[in-house]
């Protein structure tokens, strides 16, 4: 085993946090609904004020870092969320509970792209893919362990999936504190975008929100809020286009790998994410142990995760991003379409068999997205790429959970097989986009530096 270097312990930590406290508090709703006298609809603003949040809140956190210092705003960020999290354990009502949970996600918002940052400025040479690939298994651990986590502790008392949140963010704290660099200098070269960001918060949170809810809304108002969407969309480039120092610089979704990138990391998400949300639904009427299945298939595939990331991190140093990016969105096709064609997707062994597929083809996409993308744009933007990314990663969560509800309205084998060969062709798409990027990656540090424009 490698030593860990203290600043990639301290990255991973706070990289842990965040799908911990997505996924933990899930199994705990129903406790929080009993004590605080709340329904089912009402509870859910626990869990999708978190995720249109986090969506919508890291690029922005991201351009503030490369602006005012990601250290600095990585620290804070860390003492906010241990200041939110027992404010969500104090809560006496619902509403205020939901407050210090945005507060918690307003917070994780800003760890994440900062932190990753800062990772790439202080990877040693030829190790970045290494590093990147220990901060992608700290993230599959989190999401994994949340539930059974948060079922342990909800069971003596659910405020203690807030609490638990201070040993592990105060370690993070002490450990970043002692070992982070000071990162790029903070830059102030022109007046802040104000306007942008808060338009960009606004843009995104509607966009977040409308893929949320259109399973369930009438469809005229999903098509009214994609259309306003996509009309916000072309007021925000032509007035970012036009700012000194704008919010989104525009002209970095025309490097092709830094977009190519962040597409690839939607697209594999997006068959992750529809397979999560499927496979319980698919178990569910087979028999009295089908929760425990379903969760034991899950498992399997983020076992997988877990296991492979660091690998994978390893390979991209060695081999770059490309084939890595193209092996994982096909291994991501294969799991899933043997789970179409075959007729069985609500068969235990062919899920057994298949989700680590799946699993493997995701842990070898992430960090080799992730490092693409933050080599392919100048340096002073490193936060704000990471906060897209991450923001990326979300949508295409999003629009994964969307087509599976959509897909699973009755749930079959013949409908169940439609949903698994639409996720299998993300990955097909995946693979052809991740073909794309570049072989190799350097992840330079001069600050004007990144691949050239289309």
């Amino acid at each position: 085993m490698p030593r860990i270097p203290a600043f990639v312990f301290a990255v991973a930590l706070g990289n842990l946090l965040v799908p911990l406290n997505s996924t933990m508090i899930v199994v705990a709703l129903p406790l929080i609904g009993h004590d605080l006298g709340a329904d089912r609809v009402t509870l859910a603003w626990l869990i999708t004020s978190y995720l249109i949040a986090m969506a919508s809140l890291q690029p922005i956190a991201g351009r503030l870092g490369d602006r005012f210092g990601r250290r600095r705003l990585m620290l804070g960020a860390l003492v906010y969320f241990i200041v939110a999290s027992v404010g969500c354990a104090l809560a006496p009502n619902l509403l205020v509970l939901v407050l210090f949970r945005l507060q918690q996600a307003i917070a994780a918002a800003a760890v994440v792209p900062n932190s990753l940052a800062l990772l790439r400025g202080s990877s040693v040479e030829g190790k970045a893919g290494a590093y990147f690939g220990i901060s992608g298994a700290t993230t599959s651990i989190g999401a994994a362990a949340g539930p059974l986590i948060g079922g342990l502790l909800s069971a003596i008392d659910w405020r203690l999936i807030f609490l638990v949140n201070l040993p592990l963010a105060g370690l993070a704290l002490a450990v970043a504190w002692r070992s982070l660099p000071a990162g790029d200098p903070p830059r102030k070269t022109a007046h802040a975008d104000v306007t942008g960001a808060v338009a960009l918060g606004v843009l995104l949170s509607l966009a977040a929100w409308t893929l949320t809810e259109a399973g369930s809304s009438a469809p005229v108002l999903t098509v009214g809020l994609l259309g306003a969407v996509a009309i916000g969309a072309i007021a925000f480039v032509r007035y970012e286009s036009r700012h000194a120092d704008p919010a989104l610089p525009p002209f970095l979704f025309t490097i092709r790998a830094f977009t190519g990138a962040n597409l690839t990391i939607a697209l594999s998400n997006l068959a992750l994410y529809g397979t999560f949300l499927a496979v319980p639904v698919i178990l569910a009427g087979s028999g009295p142990d089908a929760t425990i299945r379903g969760g034991i298939a899950i498992s399997a595939q983020s076992v997988a995760m877990i296991l492979l990331s660091p690998v994978s991190g390893a390979l991209v140093d060695r081999f770059g991003a490309r084939w890595p990016t193209t092996l994982g969105g096909l291994l991501i096709a294969i799991g899933l379409a043997i789970l179409a064609f075959s007729g069985r997707a609500s068969d235990f062994g062919v899920l057994l068999i298949c989700l680590p597929i799946t699993g493997a083809g995701v842990a070898l996409t992430f960090p080799a997205t992730r490092i693409a993308a933050l080599d392919a744009v100048p340096a002073r933007y490193a936060a704000l790429a990471s906060g897209v990314t991450s923001s990326s990663r979300y949508f295409g969560g999003m629009i994964g959970a969307l087509v599976a509800g959509l897909a699973l309205v009755e749930v079959t084998e013949a409908t169940a097989a439609r949903l698994f060969l639409i996720l299998a062709a993300s990955g097909v798409a995946a693979a052809f986009v991740g073909s794309r990027l570049p072989a190799r990656v350097v992840l330079n540090s001069d600050p004007e530096l990144g691949a050239p424009a289309l």
